[in-house]
């Protein structure tokens, strides 16, 4: 069951907020797992650099220093591009929050209007203002 179907699911208020926890849940976990992914190809970058400006300290062939060095920029750019999809999944974890948020707002109340109640809600029509 894919999530939009256990959204179209969450045909309550209840449920949905529910669903709108788990979801925002696994977006922060998302969010923090490319977060720590791009601290560790950076760290690998420089430690590849590293191996590369040791290895040309100590003399070892020009082609293997440039193997080396050509690793350690390409990690850099993986590092650069790890970087930018950590800022638009710290943005879907904003946003995520952003909707939770509203729907608790525009909606909590209604939700527990209806839940304390003594009767039961009327056909929505019953509640136009106009």
């Amino acid at each position: 069951m894919s999530v939009l179907e256990t959204l179209i699911d969450a045909a309550t208020y209840a449920a949905l907020c529910t669903k709108l926890e788990w979801l925002t849940h696994k977006v922060h976990t998302h969010a923090d797992t490319v977060t720590r992914l791009a601290a560790e190809v950076d760290d690998t970058a420089e430690q590849m650099q590293d191996a590369s400006e040791t290895m040309k300290a100590l003399a070892v062939d020009a082609a293997t220093v440039a193997e080396f060095a050509e690793a350690a920029l390409t990690m850099t750019g993986a590092k650069e591009a790890a970087g930018a999809y950590t800022a638009a999944a710290d943005s879907a974890s904003a946003a995520a929050d952003a909707a939770k948020s509203t729907t608790e707002s525009n909606h909590g109340g209604i939700a527990d209007a209806v839940d304390t109640s003594p009767v039961e809600m009327a056909e929505a029509a019953f509640y136009t203002q106009q």
